[in-house]
């Protein structure tokens, strides 16, 4: 199954963080490895300056070097991800190292199971 076929349509929607512009979640069903696959859910509080009220990003999370990049981008009319996409970006993004406290540093840690930071315990 091909991970852009392999929608998160029956997903599991984990809450993670919340703030006043925007909630954030994680499909709670994915396998933790050195490179793991994770969809994550911003569900905003009110639209966005284009009209949506939700978007799913597919991300690839690389534990061996402490790094993430999103694999695939949706934009949804409606909150949890719900209507057909308005928009669509199936272009790998740049590789980067989550910022701390934030929701792809949450993100980072549960595929993982360390933080970006300080890296594996031994």
């Amino acid at each position: 199954m091909s991970m852009f076929t392999s929608s998160p349509a029956l997903a599991e929607w984990k809450l993670i963080e919340f703030t006043d512009e925007a909630a954030f979640y994680v499909d709670d069903f994915f396998e933790r490895g050195p490179k793991t696959l994770i969809w994550e859910l911003v569900d905003y509080k009110k639209p966005n300056k284009f009209g949506n009220l939700s978007a799913k990003i597919l991300w690839e999370v690389d534990c061996a070097h402490s790094q993430m990049r999103s694999l695939m981008f949706s934009s949804h009319p409606y909150r949890m991800g719900i209507g057909e996409p308005l928009s669509m970006d199936k272009s790998a993004g740049e590789w980067e190292v989550p910022a701390e406290d934030s929701a792809h540093e949450t993100i980072f840690v549960l595929g993982c199971g360390f933080e970006p930071q300080l890296g594996p315990k031994t």
